[in-house]
């Protein structure tokens, strides 16, 4: 296996890559080597496609900075799983592209684009890669944050926004780091590296409010996640919209908007994405290989050939076609 050692040797990259491996096993592939590079890990994913899947890790000081990049897809942490093996870390997320569902605790999150959330490795968590995703992950010891340590364990999946203050200051200070240290122009051995990254932690998750405020209303929270997944069940409707997802559950436009934009989103946006992400999977799904790329559209939401291809070329830099043919 391509860089999947267990010893997390300082300055060094480890890269685990699937199109190294025949496609049919590339997906078993993924889930073992994550139990090698990060800890033990239960995956799974909707269908049986073909899957797509990269890890780099670096690592400086105490501190691993994981990139990944993959296809939709599900981890589980489970109890039976932590006493096989707990490395007792607190890893942060900043998601460059996807959406994430995040559950740790009674916590359940949403991430987009932008977004900082985080988990422990001593307690069961979830977390579902709703789409194809790039992922920043920064794995830090608990131990570094003192007596701190467990009010930052309570607030693990929990969303921070990228429009929240914390979080528009840590998230492109994570960001740019990463791709420094991809592209060699930081010194990995630099003393005060790590020390930087568990102080921006520290001001996201440890400040003077919850990293899970978000908007104002205290419904704010709940009232996103029913939404998100109503969304998900209803992609093929064509007059799906903020009015619709409104009456649907109770609430004035004007709310819905508030509570998408307070995560740095908007309704039409997440549904043209949501409805994008589907097509994609549907496309290079073997079951649906006879279908027509316009009836899949269609059955999505797009009932226009011509629109859903401009909207398909901006978001995935192909054609439907070219797409489905390449993969």
């Amino acid at each position: 296996m391509m860089g999947a050692e267990t010893d997390r040797e300082p300055f060094m990259s480890v890269l685990v890559d699937t199109s190294t491996v025949p496609v049919a096993d590339r997906f078993d592939y993924w889930a073992h080597a994550h139990g090698q590079v990060l800890h033990p890990l239960r995956l799974r994913r909707p269908g049986s496609g073909p899957f797509e899947g990269r890890i780099r890790a670096y690592q400086f000081g105490p501190v691993t900075l994981f990139r990944i990049e993959g296809n939709t897809s599900a981890i589980r942490r489970t109890s039976e799983l932590i006493a096989r093996h707990d490395p007792e870390e607190f890893q942060v997320t900043h998601l460059v592209r996807g959406q994430f569902r995040v559950e740790q605790g009674d916590r359940t999150a949403f991430i987009g684009a932008g977004d900082l959330s985080a988990y422990e490795t001593s307690h069961p968590y979830d977390v579902q890669a709703r789409s194809d995703f790039e992922l920043l992950l920064y794995s830090i010891p608990r131990a570094l944050f003192g007596d701190r340590a467990e009010a930052l364990c309570g607030r693990t999946a929990t969303a921070v926004p990228r429009v929240d203050a914390a979080a528009a200051l840590a998230g492109p200070f994570l960001r740019g780091l990463a791709d420094r240290v991809v592209t060699g122009e930081l010194d990995l051995g630099s003393p005060g590296l790590s020390d930087c990254v568990v102080d921006m932690v520290r001001l996201v998750f440890d400040g003077n409010r919850a990293a899970s405020d978000g908007p104002a209303e205290p419904s704010g929270e709940a009232l996103f996640l029913r939404v998100v997944d109503y969304i998900d069940a209803h992609l093929g409707e064509p007059d799906l919209g903020p009015r619709t997802l409104a009456a649907a559950h109770f609430v004035s436009p004007r709310l819905l908007h508030k509570v998408f934009e307070a995560r740095g989103h908007t309704v039409a946006g997440w549904i043209r994405s949501r409805r994008l992400d589907a097509v994609s999977r549907d496309l290079v799904d073997p079951a649906l290989a006879g279908q027509p790329i316009r009836l899949l559209a269609a059955a999505r939401g797009f009932p226009d050939p011509p629109h859903f291809t401009r909207l398909f070329r901006a978001n995935y830099g192909l054609t439907p076609g070219e797409y489905r043919r390449d993969r």
